[in-house]
């Protein structure tokens, strides 16, 4: 036989589909990794192609995927002559402001494009989680089927829907983005959806899906009235998780209230300054946090259930400053927010609190004057370095059965402030702290009185640990953290000081440094 040149022999290799040689479960991981564009484009290669295109298990559409890099470059050119980094007139940022809408309406066409050629496919999908981002502009009813389809044929369980805000700030705020067919399912009692996202887009009506248990509401403008939140607790009994994250309320319209004797939420999360929640009745509420919201709590027995809490609040400069006294009146209401709320959440176990400023504010009134009788587990994160570090006494008083107190000191370049925290010792012994860690250990004498103050008041203490560097690291929104530590190498000399001032010299109590 007739030895085959070289040419021959490289023209089989290039006829040889070796990618589609593979089986079909490494076709489809590789599918898998690809973005959503790329993946459904595959399925021109060939019906095989095609067949394995519909089993991807995701889908992910955005409408900013589709904008070109000049764009970008546009916004940039006008945001450089708004802050008069280069030279421009009125007309100039009007002319960019035009250019890049012009870029908009074309990316969204494309994609409304995109999703008919979807919709027109026959073929049968089984996608488990759909995200989709469009301008908050867009009327198109395509998008708005592609959601209906993906809940009621495709079997989407996780739903995310983001309407990106376009163009220059306007005055009054617009309302959030409404879907325009006004639902998102014809046949809601057979939904698989189980958690569903918005952001910037108004909750569609949700009664009837029993399988829905995460509801996550995002950057839901002013103009949305209270009401469109109170619905969905109403609507969905069922739901166990629900997020409300920078959204905004009119000060005239009041305050959103959550009162479901028959909810099963178990989570609930605020996040906004802008955003006030009165709860009268969620009982099997578990885990809340208030991210420099308000919430307000009517009575212990709304949340008898109330386990863990997350609280982070910030007040300006109260002294020397333009809104001095506007931050002095915020401080005046926030302690009385902060006295009334721990009064009522009595059954607290685990409780984390972030209370910053550039000046330290709660004292001379105190809002923990009062008894957290369950409290077992504290985090104090984030204590800025110009306040007394040794704050959370007050708090190892408060809480008589405390048992694990980790206080975070962070760094900064403040002056130290001259308010101080009454008082040395306790006049009472503590029996249940066993734990004290402080991150962030400089040995100021802030600190150290911190230390030695625990020392002595608690006869139940086993464990000090003291470090230099380190950081709390959050794991979720409700009292779930962890501690990264790094090594620092103590000399003899500073250890000796540190244990002097501390007056840890026996040896029940083991240091850490």
């Amino acid at each position: 036989m007739a030895r085959m040149d070289g040419s021959h022999r490289r023209r089989l290799h290039a006829d040889e589909d070796r990618l589609g040689a593979l089986p079909d479960d490494l076709l489809l991981d590789i599918l898998r990794r690809l973005d959503t564009r790329t993946a459904l484009g595959a399925a021109a290669l060939s019906r095989r192609w095609a067949g394995l295109a519909r089993e991807v298990p995701f889908l992910d559409l955005k409408v900013t995927d589709k904008l070109p890099p000049r764009y970008h470059r546009c916004f940039r050119l006008r945001d450089d002559a708004r802050d008069s980094k280069i030279s421009s007139t009125l007309s100039d940022r009007w002319h960019l402001e035009a250019i890049a809408a012009r870029y908009e309406r074309r990316a969204m066409r494309s994609m409304v494009r995109s999703v008919k050629s979807l919709l027109a496919s026959q073929a049968r999908r089984r996608v488990e989680r759909l995200s989709l981002e469009v301008f908050a502009y867009s009327t198109s009813s395509s998008i708005n089927r592609l959601v209906v389809d993906a809940v009621d044929s495709w079997g989407v369980r996780d739903l995310e829907f983001v309407a990106t805000p376009t163009g220059p700030i306007a005055y009054p705020e617009p309302p959030a983005y409404s879907f325009p067919l006004g639902l998102i399912s014809r046949k809601p009692g057979q939904s698989r959806l189980r958690s569903l996202k918005l952001a910037n887009c108004l909750p569609p009506p949700l009664r009837g899906f029993n399988a829905l248990t995460m509801l996550v509401l995002r950057d839901l403008p002013a103009p949305t009235p209270p009401a469109a939140y109170e619905a969905v607790v109403a609507d969905c009994p069922q739901l166990q998780v629900l997020h409300l994250l920078s959204c905004k309320l009119k000060i005239r319209t009041g305050r959103v209230v959550l009162d479901a004797p028959g909810s099963e939420i178990r989570e609930l999360v605020v996040d906004g300054e802008h955003m006030v929640v009165e709860i009268r009745s969620l009982p099997k509420l578990e885990s809340l946090a208030s991210l420099h919201g308000c919430v307000l709590l009517c009575s212990p027995a709304a949340v008898p259930c109330l386990a863990r809490v997350s609280l982070a609040c910030s007040v300006g400069r109260l002294e020397g400053d333009s809104l001095a006294a506007l931050n002095r009146f915020h401080r005046d209401c926030l302690i009385l927010v902060l006295v009334l709320f721990f009064r009522c959440a009595i059954t607290v176990k685990d409780l984390v609190l972030r209370f910053t400023g550039p000046e330290m504010w709660i004292v001379p009134t105190t809002p923990f004057s009062g008894i957290m009788s369950c409290l077992r587990r504290l985090l104090v994160a984030d204590v800025p370095s110009s306040w007394d570090a040794s704050w959370p006494r007050l708090l190892i008083e408060a809480a008589p059965l405390l048992e694990s107190l980790y206080v975070h000191v962070s760094h900064g370049e403040d002056e130290p402030s001259q308010e101080e925290i009454p008082g040395e010792t306790s006049a009472s012994r503590h029996h249940h702290l066993k734990e004290l860690v402080v991150i962030g250990f400089q040995r100021t004498e802030r600190q150290t009185r911190l230390v030695r103050f625990a020392v002595e008041a608690s006869t139940a203490l086993r464990r000090v640990a003291l470090l230099k560097h380190g950081r709390v690291e959050d794991r979720g929104p409700c009292c779930d953290w962890e501690v990264v530590s790094q090594q620092t190498a103590w000399c003899d000399e500073e250890r000796l000081a540190v244990l002097d001032g501390i007056g840890c010299s026996t040896g029940r109590i083991q240091v850490v440094l």
